[in-house]
């Protein structure tokens, strides 16, 4: 069980969040769930959803391919990497998935950042639906708890977000849903990709955790806003009277 959640800051760099937990018959235990290629051309960020096994063939195989159309002379990986990516995901799923019939072993979403040493190119977001790439604008959740995940970022984000608070908001985000969704939480994997020079950084784990424990209790600051904000209409005064 994986959230994966992609969101463009002001800067136009991409933050990419994965919660931190793994389960099986065994327990659970805290993993890192974004896998990053580091090419010729450029960088991706890379976070799986769904079956763990197919998750980490289709890493393995897009670190290889990827990797090996950056070394190409006659690739420009900015161009083509789309075409490389589907490739793989089609294998993936023409050897593993649409052969299955059995529906639970037939997810897997993935959301890809990407940054490229090419002039005049910013970082890009995709999400994936089965070997099909499409981009993403502003933001992407994929996995466990999507819907929960979407709800809270289609109400507070903006794409104007520095990119502090956009970090603000994905441990916001993660905090709630790991309480409310099953499998979701160990902590939140938060990573920064940048260009001009392509750039990445990670924010440590315990400070990761650090933040979700500072900010407000939605519930506080619900009833806050609502007992100081909320105006009670003329009529509906005289309804109750």
């Amino acid at each position: 069980m994986t959230l994966i959640v992609g969101l463009r800051c002001r800067d136009g760099s991409v933050l990419m969040c994965a919660d931190r937990e793994r389960s099986d018959q065994f327990g659970k235990r805290s993993i890192d769930k974004i896998f990053r290629i580091n090419t010729t051309q450029g960088m991706f960020l890379v976070g799986g959803a769904g079956r763990g096994s197919l998750v980490d063939n289709t890493l393995a195989r897009l670190d290889k391919e990827l990797k090996a159309a950056a070394d190409n002379p006659s690739v420009a990986l900015i161009e083509q990497h789309q075409d490389v990516i589907q490739t793989v995901l089609y294998e993936i799923h023409e050897e593993y998935v649409w052969k299955n019939r059995d529906e639970n072993n037939r997810a897997l979403k993935l959301v890809i950042a990407a940054s490229f040493i090419a002039a005049h190119s910013i970082p890009v977001l995709y999400t994936t639906d089965e070997e099909i790439v499409y981009p993403q604008q502003l933001y992407a959740c994929s996995g466990s708890g999507e819907d929960l995940a979407y709800y809270f970022i289609d109400k507070l984000y903006s794409d104007h977000l520095a990119t502090e608070v956009a970090i603000l908001l994905a441990s916001f985000v993660f905090r709630e849903v790991s309480r409310s969704v099953s499998g979701v939480g160990l902590g939140t994997d938060i990573q920064l990709l940048g260009a001009k020079p392509i750039s990445w950084r990670r924010l440590p784990p315990n400070d990761a955790l650090r933040l979700e424990k500072e900010i407000p209790e939605m519930v506080e600051t619900i009833a806050e806003a609502w007992n100081t904000k909320i105006k009670i209409p003329t009529w509906l005064t005289e309804f109750c009277t």
